[in-house]
């Protein structure tokens, strides 16, 4: 019968609907890492053997995320580390940098806060280990050194910048007065980024090897009520000439250690909504290394933490700079553009050739345009549904005519499957005969939904990792926009369901129910209609607000929509569907489908006669 035909095409859509929704949720494939780099051997420390100084060398290159020696007779360590700090304060951010490391030991966000409403500090003080770009070389005493644990002096001093003002701040650790690194920090008031510059001063002796490392070891913490939804979200990223590679430290216990050879661009690590970068400015680094490693968090979810790092090679010039860009802020897409690096690829908005674009080129600037002129962003993304409804009413209209058309046409379709019960093949030629006649195509329905995909993927991928949605309120129990409006709290976890029950889902699944009714008038076909609610209940209970509020939107207009086709517009008769003979087409997928199931019949009954 045409409701077999009918359900299966359902439950087709359906799959086909899950499998996008899987395939659009899994992390990237991990390429498979180059072999680690070569550590250069060719210079070795007057005061050790060659062997020993090349493993040495070795270690520095390999050394993101491990520990120094701190041995070094030559970078030596006082007991006591001076109360000095540098105090930076600008419009989007507070800072502080310590004598310890001569490192940034605090960076407090103004603009966010965590789940709890305080501050957000994206430097991990119970796990300092630095809060930008360490250095990593070895002495010519053959220890491993990192300037993280070097006690640099640094001037106690208030600095307060405007929007439009800038300032620089050095900090010096010192040998003797013609041995010393300079670290200095470019400050904007308009900026989340930092320039870094380390100068080298007289140590081309004091230093062995010809490479060096530049390495960031600073965990991003968490900051959101769920740590499962930052986990997900927390990646390590290598940015090369020839594209981005993702690292995903995905197993609680398990460290990922991966490095990479050629020119590179940028280190980054990730969580939800935040990322820290470090960007290589005038310096070119030759490799890059990643370790990250994933433990269990106190919410019983799973906690990331990743370090990254370069490696750059050594001139053993009497003065030598290595400079970089430190981003350190929100993922805001515009900002990590800016740097021009290819950092924006570090967020995740969707298949690379089909609906990112979409995503960044349409979504994205669509939204924020809107947003220019309404401030609550509930209201931006009713807007917004309105304006993806009105574009896509062609195929959405297509979609509901041809369907009711199937439906017009249902008793004939009856009568020859009943005729040609008995003769499969006759009946599909009759079918497709009946089709053409009537100017119905089958797969009609399914077309236009299929052509919406992309932009229904691209509107998720946007609303579900755009910064600016993050504890966005919009009205009655919906006070944060990137996360699941829970209206109903269970206070345990049910299978499918999870801790709470979503209202936008409770309404999103009635409007599909009624919805059902104006297209499903087959008593046999009723369990589809409660199939497809239930199914997008479960689908859409744990997902951001926003993107709930969206769907069900788009889903009432698209209610409306129905009802006028069905309710109020000229109804469809088969004499109003079917095809004047004198202009039926002698093209078309109606006649090519019947051609070749006429020729497919010719041969069986060609090679039955043969046979006989």
């Amino acid at each position: 019968m045409e409701s077999t035909r009918t359900t299966t095409i359902g439950i087709g859509l359906i799959m086909a609907i899950f499998f996008g929704w899987f395939l659009l949720n899994q992390p990237k494939k991990q390429p498979t890492p180059p072999k680690p780099v070569a550590a250069d051997t060719s210079l070795a420390s007057k005061t050790q053997s060659v062997d020993t100084m090349q493993q040495k060398t070795a270690n520095v290159q390999g050394a993101v995320g491990a520990d120094s020696t701190r041995s070094s007779i030559v970078f030596t360590t006082p007991a006591t580390i001076p109360t000095a700090e540098a105090h930076i304060e600008t419009p989007l951010f507070t800072a502080i940098v310590s004598a310890r490391g001569g490192t940034i030991s605090s960076w407090m966000l103004k603009l966010y806060q965590t789940w709890d409403k305080k501050s957000v500090q994206l430097v991990n003080q119970a796990e300092f280990k630095g809060g930008d770009a360490n250095l990593r070389f070895v002495a010519s005493d053959g220890k491993v050194v990192d300037t993280k644990d070097l006690v640099f002096k640094v001037d106690s001093v208030n600095v307060t910048l405007g929007e439009k003002d800038s300032t620089t701040l050095k900090a010096y650790y010192k040998l003797d007065s013609s041995r010393y690194i300079e670290k200095t920090f470019h400050f904007s008031g308009a900026k989340y980024s930092v320039g870094i510059e380390y100068k080298l001063v007289g140590l081309q002796n004091t230093i062995a090897g010809y490479h060096y490392s530049a390495v960031v070891e600073n965990p991003l913490p968490y900051v959101e009520r769920s740590s499962t939804g930052e986990a997900n979200a927390a990646l390590a990223f290598v940015g090369m000439k020839n594209g981005t590679e993702e690292i995903n430290a995905s197993k609680i216990g398990e460290e990922v250690k991966k490095s990479f050879n050629g020119d590179v661009d940028f280190v980054a690590a990730r969580t939800q909504y935040f990322i820290e970068a470090l960007v290589t400015a005038s310096s070119k680094a030759t490799a890059a290394e990643v370790t990250g490693n994933a433990k269990t968090a106190s919410d019983g979810g799973m906690m990331k933490e990743y370090a990254v790092g370069v490696t750059l090679p050594m001139l053993h010039q009497p003065e030598e700079y290595v400079r970089f860009d430190y981003y350190l802020g929100p993922l805001e897409y515009d900002r990590v553009k800016a740097m021009g690096v290819g950092l924006e690829n570090s967020m995740n908005f969707g298949w690379a050739f089909v609906v990112r674009p979409i995503s960044i080129n349409i979504m994205l600037p669509l939204l924020n345009f809107i947003h220019r002129f309404i401030s609550n962003w509930g209201l931006v993304i009713i807007i917004f549904s309105i304006m993806i409804k009105l574009l896509t009413i062609p195929l959405s209209t297509g979609q509901m005519k041809s369907m009711r058309k199937m439906q017009v046409l249902q008793p004939k379709v009856a009568e020859v499957r009943e005729k040609y019960k008995e003769d499969p093949k006759k009946m599909n030629e009759e079918l497709l005969a009946l089709y053409r006649t009537y100017g119905v195509n089958p797969a009609g329905g399914c077309l236009p939904m299929i052509l919406q995909m992309p932009i229904l993927f691209a509107l998720y991928a946007v609303l579900r990792n755009v910064i600016e949605l993050r504890q966005a309120p919009f009205a009655l129990w919906i006070h944060d926009l990137s996360v699941p409006d829970g209206l109903i709290h269970f206070g345990a976890k049910i299978p499918l369901i999870g801790e709470q029950l979503s209202g936008l889902t409770i309404l999103l699944g009635a409007t599909m129910l009624i919805q059902q009714t104006f297209t499903v008038t087959d008593p046999r076909q009723k369990m589809m209609a409660y199939m497809m609610p239930i199914i997008f209940t479960f689908m859409f209970n744990n997902l951001p607000s926003g993107v709930a509020l969206y769907y069900l939107m788009f889903n009432l207009f698209g209610l409306a929509q129905q009802f006028y086709i069905t309710k109020i517009a000229k109804p469809i008769t088969l004499e109003s569907i079917k095809v004047d003979p004198k202009k039926k087409k002698s093209g078309g997928i109606m006649a090519k489908l019947q051609e070749m199931e006429k020729t497919a019949s010719a041969t069986r009954r060609q090679q039955y006669l043969g046979k006989k």
